[in-house]
């Protein structure tokens, strides 16, 4: 380990003028950055950043949308990045551009559709000012007051913050915003925010680093404006605020957003950016989808692109884990269409998704114009010189349509993050090392988008479009011989970015890879690409493919202790070396009781002693996994041209997070080699023809063709996915994606972690297929899906009264048409002080057995089968899958029937049905946190269909018998109940906010007491239990014989063929049967001389409505006749109840006899009485309406608190963190707290007024103390102080 010489955080930075609170700090971009940082983080010069920034690129003129929780614009190094409406003819010029949709949507349909959802608009329409000392420039003398909408400085000051909104200017024109950030109710030495000046912030130290934030103001209601987008969405329906009423704020719930939002354009005040001249337009995450706020910021508030405001670039740190189709789902398809049709100009950069490491994780959308971002390792913050290495953690490709992702790579472990004030409550601690993930690599990737589209429009005179920014970026990326699936075209280089951009040196290939749909097994594929030789040296192009050279197997005891090893020297030689370590587990679940395994980590290692020893100072990380991230998802490491990279060796550690039962823990080393690819290329002058010949057998094949020219190469990227016509062939031939072998992620977390392969399969026509699939190791589990072709209708993505402001066309995408049955439940456990995890997975397949079999209807064109793997038995390094596609002859069932009669009909295809449910709605308010029991017993089946956007049902069997719901030792359910858990037999968790359609039937195998839960307090689903079985002849000419049930109304039932249940309904319509006889519906009882109705019917003998009958009724009453005719078998009639109280006799005489029926008249109707409770906000509702006489302390009890620590000073030393204060006189002892957020943590308690504890390195820390006198009473909290340590 590297010494560390700790030096005060302050050392070296520019400190501006103190200034008080009122001032206008005037934030200069510098781009310096924080020196301790930046000699020790690279990655800013490794990523050609700062030879863009010589060269004059730094973003200037371009709008990145943040599509995230939002953004601290009063943060150090945010401060003035905010975008602007340029369009000098729009009522909002000059205002910064903000896309809330939440907040417009509730204040437009005051109908939250979740109560989740919280408005950021502050309500100032009260003009009094009592208690509060106002500003003294109101133009009118009347200011307006409200609550500030921010949650998150109401919980730091224990009440919201104040708003006072001022006509400074004009009278009766407000323009001037004031929050009481100090929490004082005093105006005066509050910050002025106003066109121009929108950010609310406080500095309390006066250092020229604001600490307090109160968000950014982008609207001021004047009576005559609507809100931004309000007319786009609403049109003449949108809502106008009244002059003075509301204050729009923009801010960061979270700081995820912030994060983002710095890694693009940091000012260098801590953290510097990428594109430091770009501005940054927040958008909002929302409970619409993805694709309403995409649209949005393409073509901004007045739905035109290209008019001033609306972004160039659209980063969006996040995705759709949840869906199986990606790159061929709504999503996908709708972000093609609006990236290559309604602004071209509009680029879209994704995050690929932290689920790797397996095959097809990546995640949706993922379309051929959507830029998608991977990660690589970045070890600046572990000591290490060591980047440029694909994270285990990092989603890889390909799409289901076989097509590369991700596109590109940038850091996602680590880079320096900026944070928002709420998190620090100080300017100069608003900064750390966490920026991770995908997350961060996305907003990398977008800030050299930032930076293309500068340098291209200085070149060409207007921004690229959105396929030429993707050429670029893909052209200039340094390729790392890295798989096409892990890195694309490689890892964004921003030097050769705008090199290429602004024509003045590199090669441009476009399209930068090759991506095409699904081609026929056989044919050669030919495809052309341009070639812009822009350095004027020579061209050399090398076909290559990845293949497989070596592979080793150790083994080692298990001794639940760290395992140190060396790697073999004879496998490093190679392009790229991949290490894996997996154990068997003797169960069928990835559900662990407690933080089990090991965590795979690399180190170079330099022998400086030469005495063949390892030692601990001789280790450099090369691959140091993320422990966080999973439950033990970490098993492969990759580092690609090891050998160039190592000194004397590379070694390995197992490190032990938790006891394993396995005997042994095995490492695979597997080393492999670009080798050349007999595929043809022809370059004639700029056009270089390509043609591949493909293979005879499906699935999906990758390979790059290496461009050099003097000492660069760049990697084209290929792949394609083949089919055949209703038929899978698969072999496995040596390269790294295998078509007929799937790896395991162990014990994984099964939600986020897996490994995929696709299937394409053409098919003519419709009809029904069944997909078997088997496998070696008979504890792993592999899920099916099959797709199918269909249309998705956009339009329903705009639910908003106005008219679309552009064309939804419908457009093509795979819908699922089968699938397996998911067994995927909730777990949490116990590492250290937290939780950790979150799902798990238990075997189930079809067979029981390691074989899967679905049913599934093949529709007209393009089919799709993807394998999921869920549950791996860890006895294999990869286990041999085989695929039997075989086409069913089945016809959709329709049955009609008269109520409990018989009826015959001929199956076709089928062996049996089980039926028939008329189905219960189910909702989550009544069943997600308490069960719906029912009873079933073997052969029942349970369908469930919901079109929710999200869907997560559960169903238990209740395994103990005890009748009750058995929860165990559960951290998430809270539970720690000796018993054992019931077992989980279903549990699905998707999600689809676009174009939601569920569908899951569920077998019952034992009899007993099941648990139903819906895991979604707002959603709603359908449940069919169907008991009956009805099976066919063993004469297949002879009819199924069927009884309907005895209630009339739409049934279903489920058919079964071999075995196999066919997920497509058999619909049974039963009718009413013959009349029978006329039903008197009334109430019971009712006052006398008042008007009753009493409804008649026409019904069957089981009480079935008859609507096909006309019948007259001779109604007799209190000595009174009167005669109804029953119009479609129903009438009512008014009948008067008589003055004398009793019992009276209704009486109905037709064709089918008489009935009767009683009504009791009584002088008064009594009031049901039952139990009645009040819930606390009732309580509290009923305390603020007589006067909580629990009250405030008593001035007594005010006066005895000791008085509040001030002058809290921190420095660092040799990595201690060292706080002194004040002495109070009355303090007995002091507590020291650590502030996260609006949370603070105990820390210790001290007798002197200092205190001395070991920091992280690169960690934030904000410190807030106090007094407790001897009698216990203790202070209020002393102003928050801040430090990051640093080296």
């Amino acid at each position: 380990m590297n010494c560390m010489k700790f030096i005060s955080l302050f050392a070296g930075l520019l400190i501006l003028p103190s200034l008080s609170m009122a001032d206008n700090v005037s934030f200069e971009t510098t781009y310096s950055g924080n020196p301790a940082l930046y000699n020790a983080y690279k990655g800013l010069d490794d990523l050609g950043v700062k030879d863009a920034w010589d060269m004059g690129y730094t973003g200037e003129g371009v709008k990145v949308a943040v599509m995230d929780s939002g953004v601290d614009f009063a943060t150090p190094d945010l401060m003035g990045t905010q975008a602007r409406v340029s369009n000098a003819s729009s009522p909002y010029y000059g205002w910064p551009i903000v896309i809330d949709l939440d907040s417009l949507s509730l204040y437009n349909q005051q109908s939250p559709v979740n109560p989740f959802i919280q408005s950021r608009y502050a309500d100032t329409s009260s003009i009094d000012t009592t208690g509060f000392q106002t500003t003294g420039t109101s133009k009118s003398g009347i200011y307006h007051i409200g609550d500030h909408p921010d949650g998150y400085l109401a919980q730091f000051f224990g009440q919201p913050a104040k708003v006072l909104l001022v006509d400074e200017k004009s009278s009766g024109v407000y323009d001037t915003v004031y929050v009481d950030l100090n929490n004082n109710r005093d105006f005066k030495d509050d910050k002025p925010c106003r066109k121009g000046d929108e950010i609310s912030y406080w500095d309390r130290d006066k250092d020229g680093y604001p600490d307090e934030s109160g968000g950014m103001v982008y609207f001021i209601a004047d009576g005559k404006m609507p809100l931004p987008l309000a007319r786009t969405l609403y049109g003449e329906n949108a809502k106008i605020p009244k002059n003075g009423e509301l204050v729009a704020f923009h801010y960061d719930d979270g700081s995820h957003g912030t994060m983002c939002a710095g890694i693009i354009a940091a000012q260098g005040k801590n953290i510097k950016g990428i594109a430091p001249d770009a501005r940054i337009m927040p958008v909002q995450n929302s409970a619409e989808n993805d694709m309403i706020l995409c649209l949005l910021a393409s073509i901004g508030y007045d739905g035109v692109p290209e008019s001033g405001d609306e972004a160039d670039i659209i980063s969006r740190s996040g995705g759709f884990s949840y869906l199986f189709n990606k790159g061929a789902d709504e999503g996908s398809a709708f972000l093609e269409y609006l990236t290559t049709n309604v602004s071209p100009s509009t680029t879209i950069v994704y995050a690929n998704g932290n689920d790797g490491s397996g095959y097809g994780t990546c995640q949706s959308p993922s379309s051929e114009h959507v830029i998608n971002a991977g990660a690589i390792y970045d070890l600046w913050w572990n000591s290490s010189s060591y980047s440029g290495d694909v994270i285990c953690f990092s989603s890889r490709g390909p799409n289901v349509l076989g097509q590369v992702k991700p596109n590109v790579l940038a850091t996602g472990y680590l880079a320096p993050r900026v944070l928002p004030l709420s998190e620090t409550h100080s300017g100069k601690a608003a900064w750390n090392d966490m920026g991770g993930g995908t997350s961060s690599a996305t907003p990398h990737v977008a800030a050299v988008i930032a930076l293309i589209y500068q340098a291209y429009k200085d070149a060409h005179g207007e921004f690229p479009t959105s396929e030429k920014a993707r050429d670029i970026l893909m052209s200039s990326a340094t390729d790392i011989d890295e798989e096409v699936f892990a890195q694309g075209s490689g890892i964004v280089n921003a030097k050769r970015a705008v090199e290429i951009a602004s024509g003045k040196d590199g090669v441009l290939i476009e399209p930068a890879l090759l991506v095409t749909s699904p081609v026929e097994a056989g044919p050669a594929l030919e495809f052309n690409l341009t070639i812009s030789n822009y350095s004027g040296k020579p061209i050399d192009l090398k076909p290559k493919i990845l293949v497989k050279e070596k592979s080793k197997e150790l083994t080692f005891e298990n001794i639940n202790e760290n395992i140190v090893f060396t790697l073999p020297g004879d496998m490093l030689d190679c392009d790229l070396l991949k290490v894996s370590s997996y154990y068997p587990r003797d169960s069928r679940s990835t559900k662990l009781e407690k933080y089990e395994g090991y965590d795979l980590y690399l180190y170079n290692w330099r022998d400086t002693d030469r005495d063949g020893e390892i030692q601990e100072l001789e280790l450099e990380s090369i691959v140091s996994p993320a422990g966080d991230m999973g439950l033990g998802f970490t098993s492969e490491a990759r580092v690609h041209n090891p050998a160039e990279r190592m000194d004397d060796a590379i070694v390995g550690i197992l490190k032990n997070r938790g006891e394993i039962k396995s005997d042994v823990v095995k490492v695979a080393v597997e080393n492999y080699e670009w080798k050349p690819w007999d595929i043809e290329t022809n370059l004639d002058d700029n056009c270089l023809r390509v043609s591949i010949p493909t293979p005879s057998t499906t699935g999906v094949f990758q390979g790059k063709i290496l461009l050099e020219y003097g000492d660069e190469k760049q990697c084209i990227p290929i792949s394609l996915s083949t089919y055949l016509h209703d038929g899978i062939k698969i072999n496995n031939t040596g390269e790294i994606f295998e078509n007929a072998k799937i790896y395991g992620r162990f014990e994984a977390e099964p939600k986020k972690f897996w490994d995929s392969r696709f299937y394409p399969i053409y098919h003519h026509g419709y009809g029904l297929a069944t997909v078997e699939v088997a496998w070696e190791d008979p504890n792993t589990d592999i899920d099916v899906y099959l797709y199918g072709e269909d249309v998705f209708n956009t339009s329903k993505l705009w639910k908003f009264t106005a008219a679309a402001p552009v064309e939804l066309p419908p457009l093509k995408v795979l819908k699922e048409n089968g699938h397996s049955t998911r067994v995927s439940g909730i777990n949490v456990i116990l590492y250290g002080d937290r939780g950790v995890g979150g799902s798990y997975s238990n075997f189930y397949t079809s067979t029981g057995e390691n074989r899967e079999i679905i049913t599934g209807e093949l529709t007209e064109g393009l089919n799709l089968i993807t394998l999921h793997q869920v549950v791996s038995g860890g006895n294999k390094y990869g286990e041999n899958v085989t695929v039997k596609v075989s086409p069913l002859s089945f016809n959709l069932i329709d049955i009609r029937a008269k109520a409990g009669e018989t009826v015959s009909f001929l199956p076709i295809g089928i062996d049996g049905i089980t039926g028939f449910s008329k189905g219960e709605e189910i909702k989550g308010e009544e069943f997600a946190f308490s069960p719906m029991v029912f009873q079933a017993k073997e052969g029942d089946v349970i369908m469930i269909r919901s079109n929710d956007a999200e869907y997560s049902p559960q169903i238990f069997f209740d395994s103990n018998g005890n009748g009750t719901m058995d929860w165990g030792a559960n951290i998430y359910f809270g539970s720690d109940d000796s018993s054992e858990m019931d077992e989980l037999i279903f549990s699905e968790k998707r999600y689809d906010g676009i174009d939601p359609s569920y569908i899951d039937i569920i077998p019952i195998h034992r009899n007993g007491t099941y648990f139903f839960f819906v895991m979604n307090l707002y959603g709603g689903l359908e449940l069919y239990h169907m008991k009956s079985q009805f099976e066919a002849n063993t004469n297949a000419s002879a009819p199924m014989k069927i009884k309907a049930p005895e209630q009339a109304g739409a049934y279903l039932g489920i058919a079964e063929k071999d075995g196999n249940l066919i997920p497509i309904p058999v619909k049974l319509v039963v009718e009413a049967g013959e009349p029978t006889s006329i039903s008197l519906d009334t109430a019971n009882r009712t006052v006398p001389n008042l008007p009753f109705e009493v409804k008649l019917e026409v019904q069957d003998k089981f009480g079935n409505l008859v609507e096909n009958d006309t019948a007259t009724a001779v109604i007799e009453f209190n000595g009174t006749t009167k005669n109804v005719d029953l119009v479609k078998g129903k009438d009512s009639i008014n009948l008067t109840a008589p003055e004398k109280t009793g019992i009276y006799k209704i009486k109905a005489q037709s064709r089918y006899g008489i009935s009767e029926t009683d009504i009791e008249i009584i002088d008064k109707i009594p009031i049901e009485t039952g139990n009645t409770s009040i819930n606390g906000t009732e309580i509290e509702e009923k305390m603020d309406q007589i006067g909580d006489t629990r009250g405030p302390a008593s001035t007594k009890q005010i006066k005895d608190l000791p008085k509040k620590v001030e002058s809290v000073s921190s420095i660092l030393t040799s990595g201690n963190i060292s706080l002194t204060w004040q002495a109070s006189e009355d303090a007995d002892y002091y507590n020291v707290y650590r502030l996260k957020g609006v949370s603070s943590e105990k820390l210790a308690e001290v007798k002197s007024p200092e205190y001395t504890m070991k920091g992280e390195l690169w960690e934030s820390y904000t410190f807030r103390v106090s007094a407790v006198n001897s009698e216990g009473n203790e202070s209020e909290l002393g102003d928050p102080v801040g430090i990051v340590v640093t080296p």
